[in-house]
């Protein structure tokens, strides 16, 4: 029988009795003690199916991010293109509604219409201009007027230089101002300047209010396609 009587007697004791030792270890720890060690491995390779899973799913998502970049710049472009075509047709159709009420343009204006001039003539306008050289870019954008009016008061003969936009804005006014002065210097007679569109931006209220550039309003629904 063993005699503990130190606590040298008590160690060697537990040394020669390893079933002690788990004994007393249980008494002083508790089950749920005792199963740390085994529940953290547990944890660990948890966490480790867990990271490498994490990792996969990054690495997922990352090549679907690139792809839906890729898509989404792709549908961008698509809207661009479809935004810059509805945009030219909305000013084509513009244009054309405000060349079919040229006369009507004329008329508000207190005018009597006469004709609309075609492009031919203001090209063979802005080649007089030019005398022989080249022609200047004003001179090139000028035989690209929107629209050009011969029309009378009854007793002058004169014109109306028109520039059209679905929304007027100062590039227009400035357009027509400057494409009205051409025509008074090339043909010496009386010119104004117009706009024709549906809406204006407020930049430019005052040149129309001041009668610097009248404004034949549009209506949007003349503008839709028959």
């Amino acid at each position: 029988m063993t005699t503990i009587g130190s606590q040298d007697d008590f160690l060697r004791a537990l040394s020669e009795n390893p079933q002690w030792k788990a004994a007393i270890r249980a008494q002083i720890l508790g089950e749920e003690l005792l199963q740390l060690p085994a529940k953290f491995d547990a944890f660990v390779e948890q966490m480790s199916v867990f990271v490498a899973e994490q990792k996969q799913f990054n690495a997922e998502m990352k090549s679907f991010v690139a792809v839906q970049k890729e898509i989404n710049e792709r549908i961008g472009k698509r809207l661009d293109g479809i935004d810059d075509s509805v945009g030219w047709l909305k000013g084509y159709v513009t244009q054309e509604v405000a060349i079919r009420e040229a006369a009507a343009t004329a008329m508000d204006m207190g005018l009597e219409y006469i004709r609309t001039i075609p492009r031919e003539d203001l090209y063979r306008m802005a080649l007089k201009a030019a005398e022989g050289t080249a022609l200047t870019n004003e001179l090139k954008s000028f035989r690209r007027a929107d629209l050009v009016i011969e029309a009378t008061d009854g007793e002058t003969v004169q014109y109306i230089a028109v520039e059209v936009s679905f929304t007027g804005g100062s590039r227009d006014t400035n357009r027509a101002l400057r494409n009205a002065s051409f025509l008074t210097e090339l043909t010496g007679l009386p010119a104004r300047a117009a706009i024709a569109s549906v809406r204006n931006n407020d930049s430019i209220s005052w040149q129309i209010t001041s009668g610097a550039v009248y404004w034949h309003e549009l209506e949007e629904r003349d503008l839709a396609l028959e």
